[in-house]
């Protein structure tokens, strides 16, 4: 029944003209670029720490989920299941790799539907529709594009909205004691290491095309699933630091720290664009993807906000 959806979907694409199957491309696209990234970072420094942080850490846990249950099922892309299904453009080029579940519906759940769940705590109803619409959109996209299965899209979704349940979860609850932060990072990288370990121990499929080559590249997708590892690594270690080092809430005013958090997103976006060529040429994939991710939350969790306390102890100069 998934293929025949998804047929369905290829002759409306088909039938519909260039427009709409290119407008899903580029919301599909905007899921996994620098702006949702941005967009967790700019709430997080400029608008409110604590929502801020629960927003990365849903998606951190999210995307950790996503690697370990890609790795565990090692579920092959549709077109692979049945040649009918065509993707559209060069949609196929960029989905490598197993296909449950969706890594762009993961994604847009982290970071739009954890900002929905961030608004709707603040009130503020009609924005929180607006980010949860936009996640429809993108897992919509997914399967418009001929790249996923429903199934592919909403375990993606559901596990990633789980997660940003969890985590409000265990922010409450180590709220209730910050001694509790210690046991949420040595458990948090323990997790990553049993994935890690796991990833490259556990067997896989070896499928192959007509011209020998591997349907899918177990060892790409175990480096490729260390993004998650490294995501949530740093988001754990860097809470336990950002939690007993900075104020940057109290210290600056919200205007201030929105100048602050406009200027350091520049460095961001570079960081984010130009940072995991050369790294993946010095130090591998599998390393390269778990540094980069790190680094996404040492600088948003312990470089940004130190910046912020430096600016604060400068203006009472």
């Amino acid at each position: 029944m998934d293929i025949d959806y998804l047929l369905l979907l290829q002759n409306l694409r088909d039938a519909s003209g260039a427009f709409l199957p290119e407008l899903m491309g580029i919301i599909s696209k905007i899921a996994v670029s620098e702006l949702p990234l941005m967009l967790i970072c700019f709430v997080y420094w400029a608008l409110d720490r604590q929502g801020g942080k629960r927003i990365l850490g849903g998606f951190s846990l999210g995307l950790f989920m996503n690697g370990l249950l890609k790795l565990t099922f090692c579920v092959y892309r549709p077109w692979i299941r049945d040649a009918r299904v065509l993707p559209y453009g060069d949609a196929k080029v960029a989905a490598t790799g197993y296909s449950f579940p969706s890594g762009h519906s993961t994604w847009a759940t982290g970071c739009f539907g954890g900002t929905g769940e961030w608004l709707r705590r603040q009130g503020r109803r009609a924005l929180c529709i607006v980010c949860w619409v936009c996640v429809a959109l993108v897992m919509f996209s997914r399967n418009f594009l001929g790249v996923h299965t429903p199934q592919d899209v909403i375990v993606g979704f559901g596990t990633t909205a789980l997660s940003i349940f969890a985590i409000y979860k265990l922010e409450a609850w180590t709220d209730e004691d910050p001694k509790r932060d210690l046991y949420v990072m040595i458990g948090g990288l323990a997790l990553c290491v049993a994935a890690g370990a796991f990833y490259y121990l556990k067997p896989y499929p070896l499928d192959y095309n007509a011209d020998g080559t591997l349907l899918v590249d177990p060892l790409k997708m175990a480096n490729d699933s260390f993004e998650g590892l490294g995501m949530l690594g740093g988001y754990v270690t860097c809470r336990f630091i950002e939690r007993r080092g900075f104020a940057f809430d109290r210290e600056l005013t919200m205007r201030d720290r929105a100048v602050v958090a406009v200027v350091a997103l520049i460095p961001f976006y570079g960081m984010l664009q130009l940072f995991a060529a050369p790294l993946a040429a010095v130090v591998g994939a599998a390393a390269k993807n778990v540094i980069r991710f790190f680094a996404v939350a040492l600088y948003a969790m312990v470089m940004v906000p130190a910046a912020m306390s430096l600016v604060a102890k400068l203006q009472k100069r």
